[in-house]
């Protein structure tokens, strides 16, 4: 297995990985709580070509190779902060097609942007990981990242009603 940074040529299979695990999840979701299975149904994202570049230009997104083949990502991304650009990276996602699972390839992964974050003088690297998900908590464990309880807080511009203050 190779793991390399995120290219031109990725974009088909960079967004096939991303729907075959929304999908998972989805699936997931539909079983264990079915009102979340419903939201996020309703604000589905898909990877758009837009999105991919993104994620190219960061420089901070590898894809794990298999023959040739690409078979998982982590996409990551400098976190502008008041302390200066790039002192933060934050992991958007980890993606590994099911069948190459268990294999330490989200490990390499993970190991391979931990080095680009030393390489870049970058002084943390976080993750926002689903709490319904023991393997990515796992995963993260095992890759030295120090796993907290957690909520978050979002306010979505597009639906929200402006209140007056």
């Amino acid at each position: 297995m190779k793991v390399r940074l995120l290219e031109e040529k990725d974009f088909g299979t960079f967004k096939k990985l991303f729907d075959e695990a929304l999908s998972e999840y989805l699936e997931f979701l539909q079983h264990e709580n079915h009102e979340q299975f419903l939201k996020e149904v309703a604000q589905r994202e898909e990877v758009t070509r837009e999105g991919f570049d993104f994620y190219l230009k960061t420089g901070a997104t590898f894809v794990a190779e298999e023959e040739g083949k690409v078979i998982g990502y982590v996409a990551g991304q400098p976190v502008p902060s008041l302390q200066g650009l790039n002192k933060e990276l934050s992991v958007g996602f980890i993606v590994v097609q099911k069948e190459f699972r268990r294999r330490k390839i989200g490990l390499a992964l993970l190991a391979k942007l931990q080095n680009h974050a030393r390489e870049v003088g970058a002084e943390r690297l976080y993750s926002t990981i689903n709490p319904n998900n023991p393997e990515s908590i796992g995963l993260h464990q095992r890759a030295g990242f120090e796993v907290k309880d957690w909520k978050m807080a979002t306010y979505n511009v597009k639906t929200a009603q402006l209140s007056e203050q």
